[in-house]
């Protein structure tokens, strides 16, 4: 998935309608883990790069 090409701000506006409506469900456990896992696997990987970038770091 290319994060850059998502759209979000139209798809806050999408998930603001749904709510205001009344159109939408609260995720399953399943699901919110996978949100919480794809999330801290994004920041091990910024860290990553950061180290990878900063050589000082590494060697903490």
């Amino acid at each position: 998935m290319n994060y850059d090409e998502i759209n979000v701000d139209e798809v806050l506006e999408s998930v603001a309608a749904a709510v205001e409506q009344g159109n939408y469900r609260k995720a399953s456990k399943k699901e919110s883990m996978e949100v919480r896992l794809a999330a801290l696997g994004a920041i091990v990987r910024e860290m990553q790069d950061i180290v990878k970038k900063d050589k000082t770091l590494a060697r903490i």
